[in-house]
């Protein structure tokens, strides 16, 4: 990355300290960064262009990793930790639409030093050491749980959201332990009755927040509670499918489908497959799309007849 000091000082820091280049001559500043090939990274930051690689989230998902390496090594002077939104995306933990922010760097500084100053960079202080939990590509963080409740603006539902999402079935950030274990060494924070209350409803080994906002819908309504990611043997095809939501005793399943699995004709094809040997194991399966979620009410009536006909199903074989 290049620095232009003509646009920013480093509080009197060498730039190359902090890991940038300087242009040579001038070469590359706020008028003259895009004919050399620059994108600019944050005031004063420049990095040069990249080809487009992938979808636009993957875009996104770069130019704010750029944005993110830039801002802690201005700052760094400040020994800060990513905060809340920023923390958590850099985690790889998804979050709600409107708690996820792509567009700013939230950083975590100590009380008494100079709060940054910059588009694109927002500075939260704290009267507490602040000691990382680890480096995560590159930068630090706290724990997950401290970040979790770093988010004034998140509702019950989101919290839970959040929180399955670190104990996601696929590459877990934390064990249920982990969690309970950091809230209670949090005692007496401001958003930990609403953590606790969250816990509640947290649930291990999802695979998507979709999943757990189809999850909410159903137990919102006075659903029972169903088994997440529920196994099913299927002797027709003598495989084993793990359900996103179940109700074992009933054989209703709940699963949420993606854009993946309608922008997909390969995949279409391996879930025809997949509800084809459901169906012939018992199973009733019910799809829910990101669109239907806005209208949760036909969701809900769906799973209701679903227990309805088992039930009368239930009479008949009696």
């Amino acid at each position: 990355m290049v620095f232009d000091p003509a646009e920013d000082k480093l509080g009197g820091m060498d730039p190359s300290s902090a890991g940038f280049e300087t242009p040579a001559g001038g070469n590359v500043d706020r008028r003259t960064y895009q004919i050399h090939g620059f994108e600019r990274v944050l005031r004063g930051v420049y990095q040069q262009s990249e080809a487009p690689k992938g979808d636009q989230w993957a875009a996104q998902r770069t130019a704010w990793r750029h944005k993110v390496r830039a801002a802690m090594a201005l700052y760094a002077h400040l020994q800060p930790v990513l905060y809340g939104p920023t923390a958590l995306q850099a985690l790889s933990v998804a979050l709600p639409h409107s708690i996820e922010d792509w567009q700013h760097v939230h950083l975590l500084i100590p009380n008494g030093r100079e709060r940054p100053k910059r588009d694109g960079v927002i500075a939260h202080r704290t009267q507490h050491p602040v000691k990382p939990w680890r480096m995560f590509s590159g930068v630090p963080v706290l724990h997950p749980v401290d970040h979790w409740l770093q988010l004034p603006g998140a509702t019950l539902d989101e919290m839970v959201q959040i929180g399955d999402g670190f104990l996601r079935r696929q590459q877990p950030l934390l064990s249920l332990a982990d969690v309970e274990t950091r809230l209670a060494q949090l005692a007496g924070t401001h958003r930990l009755p609403l953590a606790r209350q969250a816990m509640k409803d947290v649930r291990p080994n999802t695979d998507s927040l979709y999943e757990t906002k189809t999850r909410l819908v159903l137990v919102r309504a006075g659903l029972p509670v169903p088994e997440v990611n529920h196994p099913v043997w299927c002797p027709s095809a003598d495989i084993t499918y793990h359900v996103d939501m179940g109700y074992p005793d009933s054989k209703i399943g709940v699963e949420y489908d993606g854009l993946v699995h309608v922008q997909n004709g390969q995949q279409m094809e391996i879930d025809a497959d997949r509800r084809r040997n459901l169906q012939d194991a018992g199973w009733l399966i019910i799809t829910v799309t990101a669109s239907q979620l806005h209208h949760p009410e036909n969701i809900i009536r769906s799973v209701e007849t679903a227990f309805m006909l088992r039930s009368q199903q239930g009479d008949l074989a009696a």
